[in-house]
């Protein structure tokens, strides 16, 4: 695969994985106890990621996120609506690569908010799962029923879970923004694809903000 290909195979891959710290961060969080008041929200989020190793800033579509603050305790509970991500990557205006892919979580988040001054700590913990990924069909004069090849298999998923802890301070009825650092993995059980995603993605130092606000 040329150079040129696998960038933009890069760019899809983390088209996804910068929707990842979003969709994680309020999942699988109990309820507050019962009797305890609770401050329930709503948000537009906008998340923007930057992949160190491929140098590219990326802006997905935004989602929503509704949840609540149990005012005694300060922990934070709630859900996300960001579905798995499907998107084309072009080359030269010719469609290359066809990707779906989803984020997986390995264990519930924990998160608390200072009642006293609103900053937010949030630890997630996933998996990315790369689900399937196609060369789109040239278009022919007449249908030939050729089915797709997933070129990454069913299991193509990171070696180990990706954690974050997302830090800033709450705005009850503005925009709030949250920021962490992170490391990605490698991929595995991608098949052919494998090393391609490795030499492209993996590594230290990537940066994550998202900024919410109430809807």
């Amino acid at each position: 695969m040329s150079r040129s290909a696998r960038r933009n195979l890069t760019v899809g891959v983390l088209t996804l994985m910068t929707l990842a710290p979003v969709a994680i961060l309020a999942q699988s969080a109990s309820a507050a106890p019962k009797g305890d008041p609770t401050f329930k929200f709503s948000y537009k989020v906008v998340a923007t990621t930057f992949i160190k190793k491929a140098n590219e800033t990326i802006t997905p579509p935004p989602g929503t996120f509704k949840g609540s603050i149990d005012l005694n305790t300060g922990k934070l509970t709630g859900n996300i609506s960001i579905p798995p991500s499907t998107f084309t990557q072009s080359e030269a205006g010719i469609g290359l690569l066809t990707t779906t892919a989803a984020t997986v979580p390995t264990k519930p988040v924990t998160g608390h908010v200072d009642l006293k001054t609103f900053k937010i700590s949030s630890t997630s913990v996933f998996n990315i799962w790369l689900k399937s990924m196609y060369v789109p069909l040239p278009k022919l004069p007449v249908p030939v029923p050729i089915p797709p090849v997933n070129l990454v298999g069913n299991s193509c998923t990171t070696v180990a879970p990706i954690a974050i802890t997302m830090k800033g301070v709450a705005h009850l009825s503005g925009p709030s923004t949250f920021s962490s650092t992170f490391t990605i993995p490698d991929f595995q059980n991608c098949q052919a694809m494998t090393t391609v995603l490795n030499q492209e993605i993996p590594g230290p130092g990537n940066t994550f903000t998202a900024t919410v606000t109430p809807t």
